[in-house]
């Protein structure tokens, strides 16, 4: 790579975190800047005197920078001239062409495995300047480079905007979470759908919520599950790198979670791990779980959805319990307070919601495919 770079390097940080040296209007890349295939904001940025108390030098607009130390390979193009630390390694091409083509060898599987073998080994593993600029790459002539680099280009820009969107309608989703349930203190939200008025009513969720845990005492051959905050429900094989426990294992004091149940696990309700079951046949759950139905006054997608609110987050914060470990067990969760409109109103919302939450579904598989498809054609398309 030495030999088709026009300039490479790393930079410096400055040797104290002296206040003078931050704050100025020099951008300063770090690691968590880095989220696409371009840069052009940073978290951090220095002044002139923390700049020249450092040993960074400016790299320009079109260069690589490329991690070298805990997240190695980790790359992107900067889109403005930036100052940046010794954990970056910057490469600065003469050709256009030949950046985006090496930018886009850059993603493939076998780039990394082939890096893993440079790293050097010790407290933390890195990659070294000198073994980059010896890093042999095959190169096509300037023309198919120019193609290449394109047309990942191009996949790159619609990965983009598919993440932007699905960004945003999760956004949108948080947005209005907080305006159609009220406010503490408050009985009625500040969104509502038309023909629907009066105050919400408030009770306690033990009210309107019944444990419905049945022991597997019969050892009945149904699939384990745990549940992750992002999926909710998943197949406890793909929670685990061990695949949970093993098919043959004594689960006979694992709940049974009937169709249209919730669930949770009480240590880890506070970073959303609460999940509802809307299979058609009934799956088993760590017997560390809680499990419980609602009553008939109660729409589950409603109730799912004040889950997610902070109005839920603070009732646990009020109520959980233990010491370095919090716990949130099935009795204190009966004892939160929840607003609730009439049975109509929570089935408009509860829909409305899940209309949202399918349209989200949609943007994300849609960004999978494009990564999917990004990754099928980097095996094929480099030497």
């Amino acid at each position: 790579m030495g030999e088709v770079a026009e300039r490479t390097g790393s930079g410096g940080t400055p040797s104290s975190s002296d206040p003078r040296y931050y704050g100025g209007s020099i951008p300063f890349l770090s690691i968590g800047d880095i989220t696409g295939r371009f840069v052009d904001t940073t978290q951090k940025t220095l002044t002139e005197e923390g700049l020249a108390n450092s040993t960074a030098w400016i790299v320009p607009q079109g260069a690589i920078s490329l991690a070298m130390y805990a997240s190695y390979g980790k790359s992107a193009i900067l889109s403005r001239p930036m100052a940046t630390s010794q954990a970056f390694f910057n490469v600065v091409f003469s050709s256009d062409a030949t950046r985006d083509f090496i930018y886009s060898r850059f993603q493939c599987a076998e780039v990394r495995h082939e890096w893993d073998a440079m790293v050097s080994t010790g407290t933390q593993p890195n990659l070294s300047g000198g073994k980059l600029k010896k890093w042999e790459v095959s190169l096509p002539p300037q023309p198919e480079q120019r193609l290449i680099g394109r047309f990942f280009s191009t996949l790159d820009s619609l990965i983009a905007a598919a993440e932007r969107q699905e960004a945003l309608l999760r956004q949108k989703k948080q947005a209005y979470l907080q305006l159609m349930f009220p406010r503490e203190g408050k009985t009625q939200p500040r969104l509502r759908f038309s023909g629907f008025t009066g105050e919400w009513q408030q009770r306690q969720l033990g009210e309107v919520v019944s444990a419905a845990g049945v022991k597997n005492k019969e050892r009945q051959h149904l699939q384990s599950y745990s549940i992750s905050n992002q999926s909710g429900f998943i197949p406890q094989a793909e929670q685990f790198d061990n695949g949970g426990k093993p098919l043959d294992a004594d689960k006979s004091s694992y709940w049974i979670v009937a169709p249209h149940s919730f669930a949770y696990n009480p240590a880890r309700i506070n970073v959303g791990s609460i999940g509802y079951w809307s299979g058609e046949e009934p799956v088993i759950v760590s017997s560390l779980y809680e499990v419980f139905q609602t009553h008939e006054s109660v729409d589950d997608s409603f109730l799912l959805d004040w889950f997610r609110t902070r109005l839920f987050t603070n009732q646990i914060a009020k109520r959980q319990e233990g010491g370095v470990r919090q716990y949130f067990f099935f009795d204190k969760l009966q004892e939160s307070q929840i607003h609730l409109p009439s049975l109509p109103e929570q089935h408009r919302i509860g829909q409305f919601f899940s209309t949202l939450d399918s349209l989200v579904s949609v943007a994300e598989g849609r960004t999978k495919a494009l990564q999917v498809l990004k990754s099928a054609y980097l095996q094929r398309m480099f030497v």
